[in-house]
């Protein structure tokens, strides 16, 4: 048609495609200074989860807004991931205000590493400033690390141990009702 997907794409170490997932919720905001962002002009919204095995990791994939959903991610959760990729474009604004705790909030609930890379920069058709912060975090919601607001290269050690101890010492996962 006359849209596409925003999509996530995972390689695996010999550059081959091991999963894909169609962004789900589409972002549609005004902005403080006026601009309007709206995606459902330009893009489709997809309906299901991504999962993959990768290395010994159980991961799911997600997209930018889509980190605002708790549901998606407590999906992966109940699913066994140990692993969440949520790469972004945060804007400015938005960034500054819930990026750190957002990214970190999914983390805690699920007891899941996250790896969550987001743009930094302006937009040099739309003008609209990126966020940046990349990130890794932890299962028990500690910044592995993170970028400031320029292109950057991060590096972090993620241990499977880790989400079976931050399971173990807190099995909320466990107490799930609904």
């Amino acid at each position: 048609g006359d849209r596409v997907f925003n999509t996530c794409v995972l390689l695996n170490r010999s550059g081959e495609i091991v999963a894909t997932y169609r962004k789900i919720h589409l972002f549609e905001t005004s902005l403080d200074d006026g601009k309007v962002i709206c995606e459902s002009d330009a893009y489709e919204a997809g309906d299901a989860p991504a999962f993959v095995d990768i290395e010994g990791w159980r991961a799911g994939l997600s997209i930018c807004y889509d980190l605002r959903f708790p549901e998606l991610f407590r999906q992966y959760s109940k699913d066994g991931a140990d692993l969440l990729f949520v790469p972004s474009n945060f804007t400015q604004q938005t960034g500054r205000d819930h990026w750190k705790v957002l990214v970190r909030a999914r983390a805690i609930e699920n007891q899941c590493f996250v790896v969550a890379p987001n743009q930094c920069g302006e937009n040099p058709v739309t003008g609209v400033i990126s966020y940046g912060h990349s990130m890794a975090v932890g299962p028990w919601g500690e910044v592995l690390c993170e970028a400031a607001n320029d292109a950057t290269v991060l590096t972090a050690t993620m241990n499977p141990a880790e989400v079976t101890a931050a399971r173990n010492r807190i099995p909320a996962l466990n107490h799930r009702v609904l």
